[in-house]
């Protein structure tokens, strides 16, 4: 299995061609070739490529995008929460591990950040996304996890930011070693 993950501060730059030049860098093909199409609560895809899947996050200044031809992709980034509804967000929203991970933890902010990045990725993976299903399945147990009855592998990482370090997640189908590579895309565009 062949994951990519793609990320670079995000400045004035669009989502889009942003998608459209780590899928170039990807696949070796021009740019032009990757019309990304979006439909609301839905990952974006390319309109003459279906075969390669993308999953596209920012936070903090930072964008990121994973890409593989070899199946759905779930990825997050997220600046450390630090809210004083965790707490409650996270015995409402989390399935009841996650919750006691979170409150039992010697830095809750760090765990309970780390738990929302891991499902967010899981659920876009899934895509069906957040809904009142997010508390159904456990991402603190070990690969593969299982979501919405079906196993996926966790790769979590950390992506620098002008803010600190953002949490990260990646979420595929099979057992794999994705590669990070920095995008650079202004000396592309002169």
């Amino acid at each position: 299995m062949e994951i990519a993950v793609y990320w670079t501060a995000q400045g004035a730059l669009s989502s889009d061609l942003l998608l459209r030049s780590a899928a170039s860098r990807f696949t070796g093909l021009d740019r032009a070739e990757f019309e990304t199409v979006r439909e609301f609560g839905k990952k974006p895809y390319f309109l003459r490529h279906p075969e390669l899947s993308a999953s596209v996050s920012h936070s903090g200044g930072i964008w990121a995008a994973a890409l593989t031809p070899d199946g759905p992709v779930g990825l997050d980034i997220q600046l450390p929460v630090r809210s004083p509804r965790r707490d409650a967000i996270a015995r409402r929203y989390f399935h009841p591990k996650e919750a006691e991970a979170t409150l039992s933890s010697p830095d809750p902010d760090a765990a309970f950040s780390r738990i929302w990045c891991r499902k967010e990725a899981a659920a876009k993976l899934s895509g069906r996304g957040i809904d009142g299903a997010f508390g159904t399945f456990d991402v603190t147990s070990p690969d593969p996890v299982t979501v919405f009855g079906k196993p996926l592998y966790l790769a979590d990482f950390s992506l620098p930011a002008d803010s600190g370090p953002l949490y990260a997640c990646l979420a595929f189908q099979k057992p794999c070693s994705p590669r990070m590579v920095p995008l650079t895309v202004e000396s592309e565009l002169s």
